[in-house]
């Protein structure tokens, strides 16, 4: 039987970060119930990013995780998006939200894809603060992952009868409108495979 190996939660952040996040990561492996395993590849300004589908660190250390300044602070807060516990995701994305660094969108579109319509619901709120001009480039940088996240959307049931009413089908085109204004300022980066 092949075990598939641990995925490494600190290559979810660009290079130059490495180090803070891999002391981060530390600090929450140390009361992790299991370590992540499966994983996605995003391009963040043409470097691939490996972010961890789920992780399983203790409620408490990310908690005082979340709250250390700066960078540390915020890397915590993208790795909460990706807890297994729903109200810690959606307590770590309303914190995440006012970031304005490129390698926090991942970690806020990855979400609406996801099947916990208060969350999606609080990303449609923010959406007049996102930096669209950023959003437009990951975007763009990104098309499987994001026409995978809108197949998601469908999928996960924001069908609503009236579409009009659906949180993640709004979300989704005003990100389709951010891609396309990227597009048409020849904002164009290069591809990755995801």
């Amino acid at each position: 039987m092949n075990a598939t190996p641990p995925v490494d939660p600190a290559r979810a952040f660009p290079a130059a970060l490495r180090e803070t996040a891999a002391r981060v990561v530390a600090g929450l492996a140390a009361g992790e119930l299991q370590p992540p395993r499966a994983s996605f590849d995003v391009g963040v300004a043409g470097e691939v990013l490996t972010i961890p589908v789920r992780v399983y660190y203790a409620p408490a250390d990310l908690a005082n995780a979340i709250d250390a300044p700066g960078d540390a602070g915020l890397i915590a807060l993208c790795l909460g998006t990706r807890h297994h516990d729903g109200y810690l995701r959606e307590r770590c994305l309303r914190r995440l939200l006012g970031g304005r660094q490129d390698w926090i969108i991942p970690f806020v579109v990855q979400l609406v894809g996801e099947y916990i319509a208060e969350i999606v619901e609080a990303i449609e709120a923010a959406l007049p603060q996102l930096d669209a001009p950023a959003y437009g480039r990951f975007l763009l940088e990104n098309p499987g992952f994001f026409a995978r996240t809108e197949r998601r959307v469908v999928s996960y049931g924001y069908v609503h009868a009236d579409r009009r009413l659906n949180a993640g089908t709004r979300t989704i085109a005003a990100f389709r409108r951010m891609r396309d204004a990227a597009a048409a300022h020849g904002e164009i980066m290069p591809r990755v495979r995801a």
